[in-house]
């Protein structure tokens, strides 16, 4: 059998010939993400080589594969690494890969395919065009940085005061790649997908780099002191919860009070996730839990989020909660009223959108009873709806707060800011 090295750079060079193709892309997950057609055509590819050759070896990869466990003897796949650099014809993304064996990380490759650079590393060094690389030092005033992940502003802001020569390649193992070869002297990814960090990290540790690699935080430096300064001032804080903002039918929650709370909240280095669900006709309960779904089988909505869910929002995630046995820290509901039945004289989608909401007492029996802080947000703007307010913090055993500043509102649901809001999800972090 071909070593493993070896076995890596022979199929990433073939993979490289797939990338030339016509390719499609589409919306993953929210969060502007971006997938394309050669991203499945490309891990499909290495999968099934990998297959041929290491039958008994577990796939951790980003399209097929995602739980972000490393197994003792793994392949770790990024079939294109910076997709929305690849989808906009920009020449920074490579396709990476690694092979892990009885517990280590022995053999990479990162491909830059549009700028002709093909990294490789094992036990011998790491290599660029087969020319061996090494990693370069300069005055930590004088380093070049890379910060890759969510919410990095505030981190980057924190390492002016060492150096401002802060770089971003919208692709991580661009970054690291560049670190391996002496361009910049630091990389950090602020999240845990193990497909974007493990090959460059590898590589750049063979090119004697100095590596961390612990929750939240996967950095590359040209020496200890360096790597030391970037894990103080841009690794994630570790046991904090995250915060979800849950909009549907008309969307505009995330311009509005939901821009509010991520503004204020990521300045404080806190993950806020605002999911694009589809709107108005398009607003059905089955394509919401399926992108909620996403978020929860990757980690990121678990049993430490906050969940601020607006109007209809409300309806669609107490039914995922309990059709999914989920449970986060902290439920807020804003105007929940069209989780009741009521008489309209509308004859649109919107008919249809009010059916999905109306839940069943078996929903209401989950939300009631499950261990979650509960809360709703009501005013007296609609004596209708405050009734409809005053049920639903029965029904749910929610704590009931009163907004005394819903002045910001324009008549249609679109309130700029709520600082009682901000007071409470200050409180539950």
């Amino acid at each position: 059998m071909k070593t493993e090295s070896k076995f890596l750079r022979e199929i990433v060079k073939e993979a490289n010939e797939i990338s030339n193709q016509k390719f499609d892309a589409f919306i993953k997950g929210g969060e502007n993400d971006l997938v394309t057609t050669l991203d499945y055509e490309i891990e499909k590819f290495l999968i099934d080589k990998i297959g041929e050759q290491y039958p008994n070896f577990d796939i951790v990869s980003e399209e097929y594969n995602t739980v972000n466990k490393v197994t003792d003897n793994c392949f770790v796949i990024d079939p294109i690494d910076g997709t929305i650099n690849f989808a906009n014809n920009l020449p920074l993304w490579g396709i990476q890969i690694a092979c892990v064996k009885n517990g280590e990380t022995i053999a990479s490759v990162i491909s830059l395919p549009r700028i002709n650079e093909f990294y490789y590393a094992d036990e011998t060094g790491a290599y660029l065009n087969d020319e061996k690389i090494s990693i370069n030092e300069v005055p930590i005033k004088n380093a070049l940085y890379a910060i890759d992940g969510n919410n990095n502003l505030p981190s980057m802001q924190r390492m002016r005061k060492y150096s401002s020569n802060r770089r971003n390649f919208g692709c991580v193992c661009v970054s690291m790649a560049f670190v391996a070869s002496g361009r910049i002297h630091g990389a950090v990814f602020r999240s845990n997908k193990p497909w974007d960090y493990e090959p460059g990290l590898f590589i750049c540790k063979m090119a004697g780099a100095s590596i961390k690699s612990v929750d939240g935080f996967h950095a590359a430096a040209m020496n200890e002191e360096f790597l030391n300064i970037l894990e103080l001032e841009t690794a994630k804080k570790q046991n904090v919860s995250n915060i979800f903002i849950l909009h549907s039918l008309n969307g505009d929650t995330l311009n509005i009070w939901g821009q509010d709370i991520k503004d204020v909240f990521g300045a404080k280095e806190i993950d806020v996730i605002m999911p694009e669900f589809p709107i108005r006709a398009d607003s059905k309960y089955e394509k919401f839990k399926e992108i909620l779904k996403f978020y929860l089988d990757n980690g990121k909505l678990n049993g430490n989020s906050i969940v601020v869910a607006h109007s209809i929002g409300n309806a669609y995630f107490i039914r995922f909660c309990k059709e999914l046995h989920y449970e986060p820290k902290a439920y807020i509901a804003v105007a929940p009223g069209a989780i009741y039945d009521y008489p309209t004289t509308r004859n649109d989608y919107f008919v249809d959108v009010l059916k999905q909401s109306v839940l069943k007492p078996d929903s209401f029996d989950f939300i009631k009873n499950a261990s979650i802080k509960k809360y709703c947000l009501y005013s007296d703007e609609d004596n209708n709806n405050q009734e409809k307010f005053v049920r639903f913090i029965d029904d749910t055993n929610s704590e009931g707060i009163y907004l005394k500043y819903y002045n910001h509102f324009d008549g249609y649901h679109r309130i700029y800011r709520i600082p009682e809001l901000i007071e409470l999800i200050s409180s539950l972090l």
